[in-house]
């Protein structure tokens, strides 16, 4: 007798943090997906050097935790694996759209809108810029490589109104600079021409980047 796979939506806490103010001075939001083992509570102090009456920071946590070593000390989130990915990539995309609904969306409109994804966060960030209905001013990809999963042809299309920023550190020790200049080629020959930020330094959020990054963000039009 053969088994039967079954789905149900079942209601799921979510842990997002947050930092900064909502206040007068607020220029930009961001929206931050963190890399792969990372917790939300830590990955957001990687971004102390955005000053936080300026910048309201949001990092969700992905919805799969796990012990980074075997059964005990640290733990970690990803935001899937490749075990019913389809499904993950669906429940987390609607989680993203619920993020930006809950923080984002009650904000002025002339607030800059940042969409970034680190490492594995950068498919994860990728994939939900393409489904959403939500408007974003730029799209960053830091570390990381849009998903070959992605239907280049038409979600590259429907991104090109975004303002794309690629990230990348010169000792990035799982992306090469070759992989760097195929991910710029791959956009290229979509016409999308990001702006880029290259830094001297390995896999992780570099402060003077980060500065760097800031003065690229722009606000496009609806």
């Amino acid at each position: 007798m053969s088994n039967s796979i079954h789905y149900l939506k079942v209601e799921k806490t979510a842990r997002v943090v947050t930092s900064g103010t909502t206040n007068s001075k607020l220029k930009q939001v961001w929206l931050i997906a963190h890399g792969y083992g990372h917790l939300a509570s830590y990955f957001i102090n990687k971004f102390d050097a955005l000053n936080r009456e300026e910048n309201f920071i949001i990092v969700p946590e992905g919805l799969h935790r796990y012990y980074l070593n075997s059964t005990n000390g640290k733990v970690g989130a990803s935001w899937m694996t490749k075990e019913e990915r389809e499904k993950d990539i669906e429940d987390y995309c609607n989680y993203l759209d619920k993020v930006y609904e809950t923080f984002i969306a009650p904000l002025r409109e002339n607030i800059i809108i940042n969409a970034l994804g680190f490492s594995q966060g950068g498919a994860t960030i990728c994939r939900w810029a393409a489904k959403t209905k939500l408007h974003i001013d730029n799209l960053i990809i830091w570390g990381s490589v849009t998903p070959p999963d992605m239907n280049l042809k038409d979600d590259l299309q429907k991104l090109k109104y975004c303002n794309w920023i690629y990230v990348a550190g010169s000792n990035d020790e799982y992306l090469s600079k070759a992989q760097q200049q195929e991910q710029l080629e791959l956009l290229h020959k979509y016409g999308i021409k990001p702006e880029t930020v290259f830094y001297e330094g390995e896999h992780d959020i570099q402060v003077e980047a980060l500065r760097l990054l800031t003065q690229k963000c722009v606000k496009v039009g609806s």
